[in-house]
């Protein structure tokens, strides 16, 4: 009842204010194309290692490279003009008088009345995968079917508001039966059966006040913060959406963020309160450090709302029986078209034990290095990151702070004891066809942080320990753009898996293919 308290509370607070600018989904295609840009050191982002932006931050970083370009046409390829056009049109309401799109982006109905407005869009995915090998006997062969709509607008000059539903039907999964319909918060995201198909749904909605020097945020959303492309640390998305309460205060060299958010467990009440700074020490190098906490079993703590609290410190006053966290990024362009990041997470640290062995000392760390343009070949990407996460980070000896909301990490997807090699080259063949090709490495040792919370004997811990699960991935995808925002894509992946689900001996190769049709109106 107090959970619900105070979420009417701060909703009714935001929808008393307002908010002008909604945050950029994920998934959407132009975080990519402005990643690439700002490797060429074509604008600046004290707050570019936090996502989602928000649609003002990106009209701010257009119309930064938009006067660069002008002063110097050569930073962008032809390829590159062309998509960033198409970046243009699809923020045509934020951007300023004078920075005219040349296509403004489509919706399937706006509306627009004296300083109010909004936009409805509907969107549909198709996919048919096919998996073939010694993991899928019989042949897997599944369709799935996404369909959803978006309603994005303010109200006046300073409420914003957000909301996202989608259904999605998979269909070709063997022998689905009534008991796979799923409502266990323990076994993931809901799942309803009807006949032999499968349906899965997901909404976000929010409501955003915001001014210059502060912005509010209440609502279901994503977050993804980090250095990283293939993954992150902290807070990353492949924690399923959640609903939470966000503070941002910005400033021309540096950012404070923070967020407190209500996560999913069976076990009852669950929270993750997480705050950051990033400072922009030049134009090219960036620095961000933060701390997050998971507890629950009992009311919000209002020390862990206060964006400026130290949570190390709060915990040790509220008895010191919380899941206390520490992370550091820093992006560097050492020259234009190098990117350079990395980020280190603490999970738990003593001075008193080995470092490197004592399975209380817990962290991982990422990095990784992005290429535009290399040796100037003109529209070629290359990216190469590495992830290593120690045995037991994100795990807890009190199961209602282990790292997770519903049955995902939060944090890293490869979870503790593994890690990743990830190789990437992308080429833009104009502004529509895009071609990349991927190289992984990945090896998951024993443990996982819903299991394992310290070593069955001793104290010692031991990198990829017990059987390992070693893959090693080859891929290719080739997408073209038929006409704006209506994507074709087919994508292969071949497999090789050594101890397939840390089985001794089960060996596997796999072929795995995708096609994959997206339309945005």
């Amino acid at each position: 009842m107090k959970r619900l308290s105070f979420l009417l509370l701060i909703g009714g607070f935001a929808a008393s204010l307002l908010a002008q600018s909604a945050n950029v989904p994920l998934d959407y295609w132009g975080y990519s194309f402005l990643d690439r840009l700002y490797s060429k050191g074509l604008f600046t982002c004290v707050a570019w290692q936090e996502r989602p932006l928000s649609r003002n931050q990106i009209a701010a970083a257009i119309e930064e490279i938009s006067q660069k370009h002008r002063a110097q046409p050569s930073l962008l390829s032809k390829t590159d003009q062309r998509l960033f056009a198409q970046l243009q049109g699809d923020f045509a309401d934020e951007l300023q008088p004078g920075q005219a799109p040349i296509t403004s982006e489509r919706h399937i109905y706006s509306h627009q009345e004296a300083s109010s407005r909004f936009h409805v869009d509907l969107y549909g995915r198709f996919s048919v995968i096919s998996n073939r090998g010694g993991q899928f006997q019989p042949a897997q062969l599944l369709s799935e079917t996404t369909l959803g709509g978006i309603l994005r607008g303010h109200l006046g000059s300073t409420i914003g508001f957000y909301a996202d539903a989608q259904n999605a039907l998979t269909r070709g999964e063997k022998d689905v039966q009534e008991a796979d319909e799923n409502f266990d918060v323990s076994k993931g995201s809901p799942v309803t059966i009807s006949g032999p198909n499968l349906f899965r749904d997901r909404a976000l909605a929010y409501f955003i006040w915001e001014k210059p020097w502060l912005r509010i945020q209440a609502g279901r959303d994503e977050i993804d913060w980090g250095p990283g492309s293939h993954s992150g640390l902290a807070l990353t998305r492949n924690m399923p959406p959640a609903d939470m309460l966000r503070l941002a205060s910005r400033f021309k060299r540096f950012s404070l963020s923070s967020a407190h958010i209500f996560l999913r467990s069976p076990l009852g009440a669950k929270y993750l309160a997480a705050h950051r700074i990033d400072i922009s020490i030049t134009s090219n190098l960036l620095f961000g450090a933060g701390e997050t906490v998971i507890y629950g079993l009992r009311d919000i703590e209002p020390a862990y709302l206060n964006p400026l609290m130290l949570y190390h410190v709060a915990e040790h006053h509220l008895g010191d029986r919380d899941n206390n966290t520490l992370f550091f990024n820093l992006t560097a362009r050492p020259f234009p078209g190098l990117k350079l990041y990395g980020e280190y997470f603490i999970d738990d640290m003593t001075s008193t034990k080995s470092l490197t062995r004592y399975f209380g000392n817990k962290f991982a760390f990422l990095g990784g290095a992005y290429w535009v343009d290399p040796c100037g070949i003109d529209n070629l990407d290359l990216r190469l990151e590495y992830a290593r996460v120690e045995p037991f980070v994100y795990a807890h000896d009190d199961s209602i702070n282990i790292y997770n909301n519903y049955d995902k990490t939060i944090g890293h997807w490869l979870g503790p004891n593994s890690d990743s090699a990830f190789l990437l080259a992308a080429y833009q063949a104009g502004r529509d066809f895009r071609i990349e090709a991927t190289l992984e490495r990945i090896r998951k040792g024993a443990g996982d942080a819903s299991t394992r919370a310290r070593p069955d004997q001793g104290e010692s811990k031991y990198f990829l320990a017990g059987t390992v699960e070693e893959k090693h991935l080859a891929g290719i995808r080739l997408q073209n753009q038929i006409r704006r925002d209506l994507f074709v894509a087919v994508a292969y992946t071949y497999a090789n898996t050594k101890n397939v689900l840390r089985q001794p001996g089960r060996n596997s190769r796999d072929h795995l293919a995708r096609f994959e049709c997206y339309l945005n109106y």
